[in-house]
This record gives C-alpha cells, sequence and structure tokens, in this order.
C-alpha cells in the first residue's frame, strides 16, 4: 500500500510539473511573454528616417522587454510586403511592425487593391513623432526653398525628385506638397523610385536626383559631411539637430507641414497580455531622459499614445490622406 502510495503521489507530482512547464512555454497563457528575440520590422529602405528612428527605438525596448528587439528590413512593394510579413506571422508577439502612415493611412487612402485592411492588424502605442526635411544635393547652386520651387517651375521636364516609398510614403506627399506649392507642373516632373529615402539621399547625395528628404536624422550624416544641403525641416519650428534650417513655414511654405507618427503593431487578434506588455513598454521608454535625447539627436520626439488613441489617429488619417491625395492628383 505504501509503495502504491508512493507510485500515486510521483503520478501526480509529475502531471503538475508538466502543466506547469507547458504553461510557462507559452501554452494557455502569456505570462512569461517575451522570451525569445522579437523582430521588429520595418517596410522602409536601411538608412531612412522609418529605420533610423526604429534602431533607436528597438535598444530601448530590448531594455525594457528583457530580450533583443531586431530591426528588419522588408523593403519594395509600396511596403506592403514588411506589412504581409507581419500579418501574416503568428500573434505570438514575436513579430511586430514598425508602423507608420506610410505602412497604414497613406496606403488605405490611396492603394486600390491592398492584400488587407488597415484593420486587418493590432494597434498598438504610439511611441515617437517627428517632422521631414526637403534637401538637395551639398555643390548644388540652390540655397533655399524658393530656388528649388523656381527652378522647378520654370523646367519641370528635367526636375526630378525622389519617390521613397511608391508613392505612399509620407516624404513622398511632403515632396509633392511642396512642388504643388511651388506651381510648378507636377505631372511634368520626373519622380525617380528607390525602396526607401535611404537609398533616395544617397542617390541625391550623389547628383543622381534633384531633391528628396527624410527624418533630420536621416540626413543629418550626409548634411555634416557637405553631401547633402537641408534646405527645410516641414513645420513652423526648427530642430535643434538641424538648428541652421529653416522651418517651410521660415522659408515661406507654411502649408508644407506634414509630420511622421511612429508605432508598433501586430498581427490581427494579438493577445491582450502580449499587448500590455507592449503598452507598458511604450509608455516607459517615452518617459525616460535618455530615450528623449536619443530622439532628440534624430529630430524627433517620444510621443506615447495608447493603442485605442493610436487606431483611432491612424483610422482617422485616412480621409486625411485621401483628400490630399486627391488634390495632388494622386491615384
Amino acid at each position: 500500500m505504501d509503495r502504491l502510495k508512493c507510485v500515486l503521489r510521483f503520478a501526480v507530482t509529475a502531471l503538475v510539473l508538466t502543466l506547469l512547464a507547458s504553461q510557462s512555454l507559452g501554452c494557455g497563457n502569456q505570462a512569461t511573454y517575451p522570451s525569445k528575440a522579437i523582430e521588429l520590422v520595418v517596410p522602409w529602405a536601411a538608412g531612412g528616417g522609418t529605420d533610423v528612428i526604429a534602431r533607436v527605438a528597438a535598444k530601448h525596448l530590448s531594455k525594457e522587454l528583457g530580450v533583443p528587439v531586431n530591426v528588419s528590413n522588408k523593403t519594395g512593394g509600396n511596403g506592403i510586403p514588411g506589412v504581409l510579413a507581419v500579418l501574416e506571422a503568428p500573434a505570438d508577439g514575436y513579430t511586430m511592425l514598425f508602423d507608420a502612415q506610410g505602412s497604414s493611412s497613406i496606403q488605405a487612402a490611396t492603394l486600390k487593391d491592398l492584400p488587407y485592411k488597415i484593420e486587418d492588424r493590432t494597434f498598438g502605442p504610439s511611441l515617437v513623432s517627428g517632422p521631414n526635411t526637403l534637401a538637395v544635393n551639398g555643390k548644388s547652386p540652390w540655397n533655399s526653398l524658393k530656388d528649388v520651387a523656381e527652378a522647378a517651375k520654370k523646367n519641370p521636364e528635367s526636375f526630378t525628385w525622389v519617390l521613397g516609398g511608391g508613392g505612399v510614403a509620407i516624404m513622398d506627399f511632403t515632396i509633392m506638397q511642396f512642388l504643388q506649392a511651388s506651381g510648378a507642373d507636377i505631372s511634368k516632373t520626373k519622380s525617380v523610385e528607390f525602396s526607401g529615402m535611404g537609398p533616395g539621399l544617397t542617390a541625391v547625395a550623389g547628383g543622381h536626383v534633384m531633391l528628396g528628404g527624410s527624418s533630420p536624422g536621416a540626413v543629418l550624416p550626409l548634411s555634416q559631411s557637405g553631401d547633402l544641403k537641408v534646405l527645410a525641416v516641414t513645420g513652423d519650428k526648427r530642430v535643434a539637430v538641424l538648428p541652421n534650417v529653416p522651418s517651410a513655414s521660415e522659408a515661406g511654405f507654411p502649408n508644407i507641414d506634414l509630420t511622421t507618427r511612429f508605432s508598433i503593431s501586430g498581427p490581427k487578434d494579438l493577445p491582450k497580455e502580449i499587448l500590455d506588455k507592449w503598452d507598458a513598454a511604450a509608455k516607459k521608454i517615452t518617459q525616460d531622459a535618455a530615450f528623449k535625447e536619443e530622439m532628440e539627436k534624430t529630430g524627433s520626439y517620444p510621443l506615447y499614445a495608447s493603442p485605442k488613441d493610436t487606431r483611432d489617429f491612424f483610422l482617422g488619417e485616412v480621409e486625411n490622406f485621401k483628400k490630399l491625395a486627391a488634390s495632388l492628383n494622386v491615384s
């Protein structure tokens, strides 16, 4: 009888240990998430504004989540392959999207045959917001936006500009906004398409394309080397990282005001427990002085918004970009 009791006790103990082990591996709850490295997908090329900011954010998120958060650039196709890579991944929180208007609102507003709807994702928290820039080659004779506007208006057929997201990146819209404000015939100008603003900036710096831009942090190295001449920052305020560069409003173009909102998104039906972990991490790092300091070096700033507020923001932006696309004749 004692032997039977020992066997039964052993069996019960083994069963309990098995159940506890299965739970710790994520079978039945997400209490231990994350327990391995996370892939943070950037749907644009390395070196562009989104990529620069994503890498700073990933470093701080890694510290807060306790596992590596590795940036992965999945480029091409108007940002669609990168978004799809996340939406088609398991909803386990290990493949997430570094999201912005270009991979959500602008796509929904301008692309008719998207293989997904903007709502086919779990919107997470917002982390960062920041302006964009307009830049020309460092040896260009143009020293102001007005100089560029006059050239584009006078000879639109010979004027070239970077299309860094197939017409869906916010920088594409920024440049088109400027060309419209310049009075140039946009249909006669020549857009040169790249997989992202990073390669586009390299082309401008090399003298192959006349006008490009990106986030302040992305243009800074080429500006410091003299390969780029940054002529303006969108909006009505200068940024500390480019103190000598006027705002678009100062430069005489107050309507060039688009800014980028960066956030985290995941696959549809991401468990609440996982979303809560990202929300808590975002709230924590956006209050961190070191994160703020590093973001200021990119010309951006921390901006926390809850998953619900982030979702409302991006869905609300769809109509705004539809109207802007119509005014710019973007199909």
